[in-house]
């Protein structure tokens, strides 16, 4: 009977950490494209977790493997749906507009690779605030137009290039919900290892 509990006890609370994963991490998509922090939430949230589960292995005897696997399962939720929000932002009232680049800086990544920042002058439509950046191979110089989308919201930072697909929102939404989907067996092999582990006995 104690091991029916056992069991039936770890299941839920399997559940309830599911719920609460999905709740918190795409609320915090939310938050990150409502403040425009995609890019900084994903990397806050890592630091978050890795300074937690540094704490917990050192301090306790509970199966952190499986979690760490939650973990990294969450953080891929987080930004598949942030990006998600971005593409349907953009899908349902992104601009596309013509600009002329009037200035270029290089900027450098942590491993000393090069990449191009643009300052745009809008052609057409609205100004276009802040700058864009492009990759590595990107030969645009001063005087050039390009294409960009725009997010008339703010929420979303200009892009160079066309408005997403349909087949990028698509894939989008399916690395979501299979992130999402992936975290139920890690969750049910965190529960069965709790439930195979003997309680330790109280010391009388």
């Amino acid at each position: 009977m104690r091991t029916l509990g056992r069991v039936a006890g770890n299941v839920a609370l399997a559940a309830l950490i599911w719920a609460a994963v999905l709740f918190a991490f795409r609320g915090l998509a939310e938050l990150s494209y409502r403040a425009s922090m995609q890019v900084a939430m994903p990397a806050i949230v890592i630091t978050v977790l890795w300074i937690v589960f540094a704490a917990w292995s050192s301090s306790h005897k509970d199966p952190t493997g499986w979690m760490i696997v939650v973990a990294v399962l969450a953080v891929v939720m987080l930004i598949a749906h942030s990006y998600l929000l971005d593409v349907r932002a953009l899908r349902d009232h992104g601009l596309l507009q013509h600009a002329r680049i009037t200035k270029v800086t290089t900027e450098f990544n942590a491993d000393n690779t090069s990449y191009p920042r643009y300052t745009l002058e809008a052609i057409d439509g609205p100004p276009i605030t802040g700058t864009v950046t492009a990759g590595s191979g990107s030969s645009y110089r001063v005087g050039d137009t390009v294409t960009v989308t725009t997010d008339p919201s703010g929420h979303v930072g200009t892009e160079l290039g066309t408005l997403p697909s349909a087949t990028a929102e698509r894939w989008t939404r399916w690395v979501d919900t299979a992130a999402a989907a992936l975290m139920i067996p890690a969750l049910a092999g965190w529960a069965i290892t709790r439930i195979r582990k003997r309680p330790t006995p109280e010391r009388g």
